[in-house]
């Protein structure tokens, strides 16, 4: 477990923006971090350790927003390829529509060719023995 801070989260933040405002005015880096250090009475090293954690924070956010921002444009992608599929399902229904309308409810469309399984296993325990249709005499 970390040993606790004396300094609170704010004016680690408050501080790590002073030297970023700093770094222009100075030589180095070192040189903004000393001065600032200097006016607000703290070590120069620990005032460097906050500004490089702030540093890798902030490497860290950019690298996590780049992954969010590729994962919007893959989820954009995948969004209008299933608005093309939308729009191609949405020209078949009149389509499958039209056919289905022209079978008789229960059949499915293409098996008045051939009709269905259970249709021609009915059909032939009714053919008569010429192959063709049983009469009503013959039973």
């Amino acid at each position: 477990m970390p040993r606790p801070t004396r300094y609170p989260p704010t004016f680690r933040a408050q501080a790590v923006a002073r030297v970023i405002r700093a770094r222009s005015g100075h030589t180095s880096e070192w040189a903004a971090i000393q001065a600032v250090a200097a006016t607000l009475a703290i070590s120069a090293e620990t005032l460097r350790t906050w500004v490089r954690q702030a540093e890798s924070a902030n490497l860290l956010a950019q690298a996590e927003l780049r992954r969010h921002r590729a994962e919007i444009r893959r989820l954009a992608r995948e969004n209008a390829e299933l608005r093309r599929v939308i729009g191609l399902l949405r020209t078949a229904v009149p389509l499958v529509t039209a056919c289905t309308a022209t079978s008789s409810p229960g059949e499915r469309p293409g098996s008045e060719r051939h009709g269905s399984p259970s249709r021609r296993a009915a059909r032939a325990r009714h053919a008569g023995p010429d192959g063709g249709a049983a009469t009503a005499a013959a039973t």
